[in-house]
């Protein structure tokens, strides 16, 4: 029979760790394959015996079992040592020597098949083996724990969020090479009273640069919408010229997989804010009606840009002095720049409007000499609006990416 602790041992050197990357690749799941499943065991156990023996004629020199009789681990007791009733006891017969009751203990081997019992222990360090700082990382799957002042994680399916770099995505710088990050397991194998640890190797993890695409949004009426009373609204939406993206269809499906992407590290507050902002933009574009897209540093004529074609007794809609609202996306530090003339000309009026810690700024409202914006303080005003309502509602002309 094979012994139990070694058979453990060789199971828990057969166990690996295996990382799946979520979509983006900042979310993965681990987990320990193959798991575990019963064993066979034996075991030594300790088994009644009770016989009762009746002799005859059996003659013995004292009332004592023989010493075959009586090894120690039988433990042999005489319990009663009766002569039968109405027999003549033979001379030199002791009276009481007949054998009457024996009772003992005796081992007995017993196999059975037993669950293995399987702990996993997870570490997360970076590249170099050294623990990565717990900002870095976050669980969404697990049990965390502190370890003598170090956090780790047990359970043998696990899933953690790495906090991702962001880059623009743009065709004019290089992809950046992921970020390696390692989880290292460390199993625990039991089984009654035996058990076997074992490290596994290091299972190398590579995080992606979040791609985040520099893009403006500007609406037509305050908050985004698509209509305010009989005015149809609509979205001009701008990407700089170094930008990959070149029509709505590419800038719809990229918006998606961001979001899908920055779902899974929304554990990281400035993912979570990112994401709320990423929802009002792909909100704000789904209810337009209309569109106007441009991939372009910086359009000089904003007049220029027909959004709306109307009859022939109709004014078209062009974007000049039609602007309410924005959405600005983009790694932060990034600038968009508004003139209230063209081209490029602050005499009227401008502002810039700078992308905020969350990737993204609001500005939900223009009819404002100092236009709000969210996450606050984002809007710089230059030279305030020479407008008839003295604020920037309805009075941009052009607008550039610095």
């Amino acid at each position: 029979m094979p012994d139990p602790a070694k058979v453990l041992d060789s199971l828990a050197k057969s166990l690996q760790a295996v990382v799946r990357p979520g979509p983006g690749g900042a979310l993965v799941h681990a987990a320990i394959e193959p798991l575990p499943g019963q064993i066979d065991v034996a075991e030594i156990l300790r088994g009644a015996v009770d016989l009762t023996f009746i002799t005859k004629d059996v003659r013995f020199a004292d009332f004592k079992p023989e010493s075959s009789l009586d090894p120690a681990q039988l433990g042999v007791q005489v319990v009663d040592r009766q002569p039968l009733a109405g027999v003549a006891m033979p001379p030199g017969t002791v009276s009481n020597g007949l054998l009457g009751q024996l009772t003992g203990m005796i081992p007995m081997l017993s196999q059975t098949k037993v669950p293995v019992q399987l702990e996993v222990v997870w570490s997360v360090q970076d590249k170099d083996g050294n623990q990565l700082a717990d900002d870095q990382w976050d669980i969404s799957k697990g049990v965390p724990f502190d370890d003598a002042g170090t956090p780790r994680i047990k359970g043998t399916e696990v899933a953690i969020a790495f906090k991702p770099a962001v880059e623009e995505l743009s065709t004019t710088n290089p992809v950046p090479e992921p970020v390696r990050r390692q989880l290292v397991a460390k199993v625990k194998l039991k089984v009654l009273d035996h058990e076997a640890e074992h490290t596994l190797p290091p299972v190398p993890v590579l995080i992606p640069a979040l791609l985040i695409p520099k893009v403006l949004a500007a609406f037509r009426h305050a908050e985004f919408q698509p209509k305010a009373g009989d005015d149809d609204g609509f979205v001009f939406l701008m990407v700089p010229g170094h930008s990959p993206l070149r029509s709505l269809d590419q800038l719809k499906s990229t918006l998606a997989t961001l979001q899908e992407t920055v779902t899974t590290v929304k554990s990281f507050g400035e993912f979570a804010s990112f994401l709320l902002g990423l929802d009002n933009l792909v909100s704000g574009v789904t209810a337009s009606t209309y569109f106007a897209f441009a991939a372009e540093d910086g359009v000089a004529e904003l007049n220029d840009i027909t959004v709306i074609q109307n009859d022939l007794l109709t004014n078209d809609i062009e974007l000049e002095d039609e602007i309410s609202s924005m959405i600005f996306i983009g790694p932060p530090g990034k600038v968009v720049h508004w003139f209230c003339d063209s081209p490029f000309d602050p005499e009227d009026g401008d502002l810039t409007v700078k992308v905020g810690p969350q990737f993204f700024t609001l500005v939900r409202s223009f009819r404002s000499a100092t236009p709000a914006s969210d996450p606050a303080n984002m809007v710089s005003v230059l030279t305030p609006p020479d407008s008839p309502s003295d604020t920037f509602d309805d009075w941009m002309s052009s607008v550039r990416f610095e």
